[in-house]
């Protein structure tokens, strides 16, 4: 049996709706020379039988009567993968046709890059588009620093380099992606393809919409991670800055200016990231977070161009301004 370039990683957990959509998505990739590890985890849907009716040699079929989580079946299927690169999609997602040339073609071309990922389309439950997706076209120096507000990487759309990967860690579902990442970060050079390669499926029946609170909790455990190796003890302020209260009051303005300026002043001293890029990133979410306080009103203005943490452009002040002037000329 020879050997495939590319091992694709598909756990399959009742996803009877949407796995022959998937598997036939990386069946008509433009490059053939792949195995797609499909794993049934204890499926009771008829999800199995759906995966068993493709004939494909390409395909290679495997299953649990237990269920692992989706991080498990993951570990399980990367441990039977045998390609020297690695292609992650979820059973209720798709790739683009040429997804797999234009990411090997980013790996061959960037040795320093272990990982690549890409936009994505969303779609719903019945396949409607939902528009663009969360991951933004960040330069490859952004994303690690990124990484410690937020996950900006779909798992869907990623391929590595079998031998920059680590084990899932299934105690940190559902977001055992983001921690993975999170990890790999502080070695492995990422990088996104700014081009859509992947639709991203949401509907009521995915994981972080039924695990919300597990989500929350496993997300806080991984910036405890990444904020231990700036030797800083976390904070709730944290975790609000990617989900902003829609009525935000002044003492949680003023907390997140201190909160950013302490974070500066922790990576000059353990200079775990680029200065400049880490300065870039903590000013940018200086300035959104402002932009979101708009409702606070003028006082904004000053608080924002007041701070060490400013560097606005010109955009930057007429995009606060547009955003505030509808409050000062009501007063």
């Amino acid at each position: 049996m020879s050997t495939p370039l590319v091992s694709v990683i598909m756990p399959v957990h009742n996803a009877a709706p949407y796995v022959a959509d998937a598997i036939r998505s990386v069946l008509a990739q433009t490059v053939s020379d792949f195995e797609l590890i499909a794993f049934d985890d204890a499926s009771i849907d008829g999800s199995g039988e759906i995966i068993a009716r493709f004939r494909d040699a390409r395909l290679r079929s495997l299953r649990s009567d237990v269920v692992h989580n989706a991080a498990g079946a993951r570990n399980r299927a990367l441990a039977e993968a045998r390609g020297e690169f690695v292609a992650f999609l979820d059973a209720d997602d798709l790739a683009r046709t040429d997804r797999f040339a234009v990411q090997l073609g980013a790996l061959r071309s960037r040795p320093s890059v272990g990982a690549v990922g890409s936009l994505i389309e969303t779609i719903d439950a019945k396949g409607r588009s939902g528009g663009n997706g969360f991951v933004r076209a960040l330069p490859a120096e952004e994303i690690a620093p990124t990484l410690l507000f937020e996950n900006c990487l779909a798992l869907s759309s990623i391929m590595a380099r079998r031998a920059a990967l680590l084990p899932f860690r299934p105690e940190l579902a559902p977001a055992e992606d983001y921690d993975l990442w999170a990890r790999l970060a502080a070695t492995v050079g990422f990088a996104i393809i700014p081009d859509c390669l992947t639709t991203y499926r949401t509907h009521p029946g995915g994981v972080s919409s039924r695990q919300a609170e597990q989500m929350r909790t496993a997300v806080e455990q991984i910036h405890a991670s990444q904020l231990e190796r700036l030797n800083i003890e976390p904070s709730p302020i944290h975790a609000r800055l990617t989900a902003w209260p829609l009525h935000p009051k002044w003492v949680e303005l003023h907390a997140v200016e201190a909160w950013l300026r302490r974070l500066l002043e922790a990576n000059e001293r353990a200079q775990v990231y680029s200065r400049d890029v880490f300065r870039r990133i903590l000013c940018r979410r200086w300035f959104q977070t402002c932009l979101d306080s708009w409702m606070l009103g003028w006082p904004v203005w000053r608080s924002f161009h007041r701070s060490p943490l400013a560097a606005p452009s010109f955009s930057q002040s007429l995009l606060l301004f547009r955003r505030l002037a509808p409050r000062i000329f009501r007063r």
